[in-house]
């Protein structure tokens, strides 16, 4: 077990967003889930569409290119 120091205003939104029977532990591994979830999670609307790799290839590609300017 380890001790954190959030903001209150971080707080509240934890604890806005957790239920009732979650600890705050479990509220934090279900944002860190969601967020590794990908863009079909955060865009329901283009799953399926070639949309998402074109947007990741293109993500891809400038981080790629990001490393190696001079």
């Amino acid at each position: 077990m380890k001790t954190i120091t959030i903001r209150e205003s971080t707080y509240e939104n934890l604890r806005r967003l957790k239920e009732p029977d979650m600890s705050f532990s479990d509220a934090i591994d279900l944002l860190l889930r969601s967020r590794s979830a990908g863009f079909e999670r955060r865009f329901g609307a283009l799953a399926g569409s070639t949309a998402l790799d074109e947007i990741e290839a293109f993500a891809e590609a400038t981080r790629h290119a990001a490393r190696f300017r001079v």
